[in-house]
């Protein structure tokens, strides 16, 4: 598409909507609505329509939590923002969020401390060191440990990590037990918050990598190139091209990873060793955070008891919400930093000497990537001075190399570890009578026993929540890249951006606060899925956005050369186009949330019965399943739970290992 102006000021349609002969295609991408009829304008605002939706649930997220937590917030005798107390239920009633906001900050921040480092170091060497062959392939190992399901990590850390944190909080007492903080008692196997945020920093580790690597790879070959000719070595060049480019993309990654670490619930239920009290040894058992709060303490909490739960998830909520705008300002004023203009230089830099230092280096490279060198002369450039660095300069290149590769193996390892457990204590249950049997009149220590109610519960809350989200999301989309202009537009991609790291515990919240408070109805597998489509929408809308963006515009313009009207165009042409890659996202999206906890204890409930009606009654799922075996204290219910993560691990690796080949099979190019 030229981008010129048409050739003809006002182009005439026919009467069904189609273009006249002769009008140029120009004229009809400009001015769409002139070339559309009846059936366009309904379809537009149907994508709008999808749109207001979408912005109607978050702000009944919101109104919803604030209505139910209300009568709590009232009957509260202490200031529910600030007091380190929580007894909802008791006469008088004195509790505050500040006890498990504390506990949640304390986590999230021994996460980011952990993760960001080792997440950025693995990012840097998957993109600056890895062989370029091998690159793509190392990626998805360490994006593979976004595919593991929350209970899953909750699983590998309660059974696995937690009996030896002992060693590790023995070791950081002795470096760091001069601070009260960090003082240790000796406890065998603790349950403690550094216990949990270390599971947190692994969880958000594929999140700050994933996203660092995107933007690590944006960095100008310009700016490389210049660098290595001016002498630098591969961390200098890494230090003062790539780093300053990616800075705000890398601090909104880290902060998008802070809120996901917010908002993570199952895993550190089960971690955790849960208080009630106000704790300031992070090493020794005890704690609390605002969703483990909500998942441990909601069914046995009545009246004001669950307002306060729905009043801490509000605050959660908005926890969030502060985090993501954070990450999205970030990102946006970085983007309009690096679109600035920039003084344009005099002459080219002269080549660096052999022992040039990190002062000079950097001064030359602020003009460099402002110039464009002339291929002969980059092949004039003396680079035998790219060699001849000084001793000190090439130990500190080594010692980058050397940390990046290791912190690509401390990624790499947590997922070796769980596989290896998952499957080695798995496969002593995973039989045709776990997969053919449920659990009813078993008893949690008896021999036998099986999932396949919480397989069908699983596969059934799944589809529905397929079935909603995927048309909906799919109207956002198209409605975003074909039609979005303005507030509304950017409004919708805001909630959709906020919507991706909202925690799974507020969803759930908000079902219960809504479907089952509110209007009466019972626990369901369809509840279930309800919560699911808040979690798997900003999914589909994300992945179905970006590859409706990708189809060329030629295709739009050519069917609108042949009188297509723009529906048609949409429907026919747009879609089918990118469907490879909307599917990938879909089912994606799908292994995503099959994976969900929280949500499914809230408002599904626990059975161990079958029930092939998700409208009626409790309903069985996997990760309710493996929760409720792995904290029972008896082993054969700790065996069914291993063989319930390597079932739940088997199905959503099958959907991820699809998506992949549907993304191979349908790439451009391929032969």
């Amino acid at each position: 598409m030229s981008g010129e102006s048409p050739t003809v000021a006002e182009p005439s349609g026919r009467a069904d909507g189609r273009p006249s002969p002769g009008t140029p295609v120009s004229g009809l991408l400009k001015h769409p609505r002139r070339a559309s009829g009846r059936g366009d304008r309904v379809f537009r605002r149907t994508t709008v329509g999808a749109a207001v939706f979408l912005l109607l649930l978050m702000g009944a997220i919101a109104a919803f939590l604030l209505t139910q937590a209300l009568h709590a917030i009232t009957a509260d005798h202490a200031n529910f923002l600030t007091a380190f107390e929580w007894n909802p239920d008791e006469d008088p009633s004195v509790w505050g969020v500040a006890l498990v906001a504390w506990g949640t900050l304390v986590t999230s921040l021994f996460a980011l401390v952990i993760g960001a480092p080792v997440a950025i170091g693995a990012a840097l060497f998957i993109t600056q060191y890895a062989p370029r062959r091998l690159a793509q392939a190392l990626g998805y190992i360490v994006d593979l440990l976004a595919a593991v399901p929350s209970v899953v990590y909750g699983l590998w850390g309660i059974i696995f990590l937690v009996p030896h944190m002992g060693g590790v909080s023995t070791f950081v007492d002795a470096v760091l037990g001069w601070i009260p903080l960090f003082s240790y008692d000796g406890s065998p196997a603790p349950r403690s918050v550094f216990a949990a945020g270390i599971v947190l920093a692994i969880m958000i580790l594929p999140i700050i990598a994933a996203l660092s690597r995107e933007i690590f790879l944006q960095t100008p070959h310009e700016t490389q190139e210049a660098a290595y000719a001016l002498g630098a070595t591969r961390w200098e060049m890494i230090r003062l091209a790539v780093l300053p480019h990616a800075r705000s993309g890398v601090i909104s990654a880290v902060v998008l990873g802070f809120g996901r670490a917010l908002g993570e619930t199952i895993a550190v239920a089960m971690v955790l060793s849960q208080t009630q009290t106000f704790f300031t040894h992070f090493l020794n058992p005890g704690g609390n955070t605002i969703a483990a709060n909500i998942a441990i303490q909601f069914k046995n909490a009545f009246g004001i008891g669950r307002g306060a739960l729905i009043a801490s998830g509000l605050v959660l909520f908005v926890m969030t919400l502060l985090m993501n705008y954070l990450a999205r300002w970030i990102a946006r004023r970085g983007s309009l930093d690096r679109r600035s203009p920039a003084p344009e230089t005099a002459s080219r830099a002269p080549v660096l000497a052999a022992d040039a230092s990190a002062e000079e280096l950097h001064h030359l490279l602020d003009a460099a990537p402002h110039t464009t060198p002339d291929p002969q002369d980059r092949l004039s450039t003396p680079l035998a001075s790219t060699a001849r660095t000084s001793v000190g300069r090439r130990i500190r290149d080594r010692a980058a190399q050397g940390l990046a590769t290791a912190a690509f193996t401390a990624a790499v390892l947590p997922l070796a570890s769980i596989l290896w457990l998952v499957i080695g204590h798995g496969a002593k249950r995973f039989d045709t009578v776990f997969l053919n049997n449920s659990m009813r009149n078993i008893a949690e220590s008896d021999q036998g026993g099986g999932a396949y109610h919480a397989i069908l519960g699983t596969l059934e809350q799944a589809g529905i929540a397929t079935l909603i989200a995927v048309p909906l999301g799919v109207l956002v989309a198209v409605y975003l890249v074909e039609y979005g202009r303005g507030p509304l537009a950017r409004m919708v991609t805001f909630v959709v951006d906020v919507m991706m790291g909202l925690p799974s515990i507020v969803a759930g919240l908000f079902i219960l606060s809504l479907w089952i408070l509110a209007f009466g109805f019972q626990d369901s597998g369809f509840a279930g899925s309800l919560a699911l489509v808040i979690l798997m929408l900003p999914m589909v809308i994300r992945s179905c956005e970006e590859t409706i963006k990708l189809v060329p515009d030629a295709l739009r313009e050519a069917a609108y050369a042949l009188g297509a009207p723009r529906r048609r165009t949409i429907m026919r042409v747009v879609l089918p186009t990118a469907l490879p890659g909307m599917v990938t996202g879909i089912m994606l999206g799908i292994a995503r949330v099959m994976g969900e906890t929280a949500p499914v204890l809230l408002v599904v409930g626990f059975t161990s019965s079958i029930n092939f009606n998700p409208f009626s009654g409790a309903q069985g799922s996997l990760p309710a399943f493996i929760y409720n075996e792995a904290t029972q204290p008896y082993a054969p219910a700790i065996d069914r739970a291993w063989a319930g993560a390597l079932t739940l691990i088997l199905i959503i690796m099958l959907l991820n290992l699809a998506a992949r080949l549907i993304a191979w099979w349908k790439r451009p190019g391929r032969v």
